[in-house]
């Protein structure tokens, strides 16, 4: 008898040489969620009764509500746990499914044909700033939209303190890491950092990001348009952090926070945080900072999925 979805799971979840163990802290804790709703739900099922019909009706139930976004989410981790089964395990009934897969259809969202707008990030940080008192989500805001980082290389992630990686900020068994630090800029506003879970080296002139400069301006209190002086800031330490404690921002209250600002800034509940930087960006645009990056066929395709995803 073969294995049941559940046993898939668990081995997905538990090998060693399963991606699923290289995957950065907080991608892990939100996969290993849908994981779990998939074992609770269907894991009773054995994988040789899988059909069509049988995936198209998981895929009706989840995306339910108008959750199509979820249906989605948990059909990538079905297609991830049967890769893994036929080429780590060499199970052919995996290999079945995940060609199923291939060739079915599935509802998605379409294309996102509102994007962030440079209208809206000035609104954003004016509202940030002068509204709610949150320097910070205006600082992180104008970091993201004109370096084109995510959220995550900007505000960094709260990981437990076993997981890898070096920091000198620890906090109740928790450690931060990956955001952007003041000892990233040089004596010339020149920002190098590493960026996206493959630690891609970038390198930035954020005298060629206005908005990034307005709000440094704002943070040592200097007059708009003046010129900024290095050691006028830290020397050390994360670059955003929270108003209200002084510690990096949990992604959590991030986003929670930003959206607050967002709809008070009018902008569509359909436009996310993450749509910083759009799908596919490679090089900055003319909104953007002159943006030094290696541009491999790696990062290409990498690109081009990451707009797939999106449209």
């Amino acid at each position: 008898m073969g294995r049941t979805l559940k046993e898939l799971i668990e081995v997905y979840r538990s090998d060693p040489d399963s991606p699923f163990r290289n995957l950065q802290f907080q991608v892990r804790v939100k996969q290993d969620r849908s994981l779990a709703r998939i074992g609770r739900e269907q894991g009773h099922h054995q994988l040789g009764s899988i059909k069509t019909r049988t995936l198209l009706a998981w895929h009706k139930a989840w995306a339910s509500g108008g959750k199509i976004a979820v249906a989605s989410d948990l059909m990538a981790r079905l297609r991830a746990m049967f890769k893994f089964g036929f080429t780590m395990l060499d199970d052919q009934e995996c290999y079945r499914l995940l060609e199923l897969l291939k060739e079915t259809r599935f509802r998605s969202l379409g294309p996102r044909l509102v994007p962030l707008t440079v209208e809206h990030v000035r609104s954003i940080r004016t509202l940030a700033r002068e509204h709610f008192g949150w320097y910070s989500i205006a600082l992180a805001q104008a970091l993201q939209f004109e370096l084109l980082l995510s959220q995550k290389d900007v505000i960094g992630e709260w990981v437990p303190i076993d997981e890898p990686g070096e920091s000198d900020v620890v906090l109740s068994g928790h450690k931060w890491l990956r955001g952007l630090r003041w000892s990233d800029i040089d004596a010339h506003f020149i920002l190098r950092h590493a960026v996206g879970s493959s630690g891609r080296p970038i390198e930035v002139d954020l005298r060629t990001a206005p908005m990034v400069l307005e709000e440094l301006s704002v943070f040592i209190n200097a007059t708009a348009g003046g010129p900024l002086i290095r050691c006028d800031f830290p020397a050390g330490g994360p670059i955003v952090i929270c108003d209200t404690n002084g510690l990096p921002w949990s992604t959590a209250e991030f986003r929670r926070t930003w959206r607050l600002v967002a709809k008070k800034a009018g902008v569509p509940d359909i436009v996310k945080n993450r749509d910083s930087v759009p799908g596919g960006t490679i090089l900055a645009g003319t909104d953007r900072a002159r943006i030094s990056q290696p541009i491999t066929l790696a990062r290409i395709d990498h690109s081009l999925r990451t707009l797939r995803r999106r449209s």
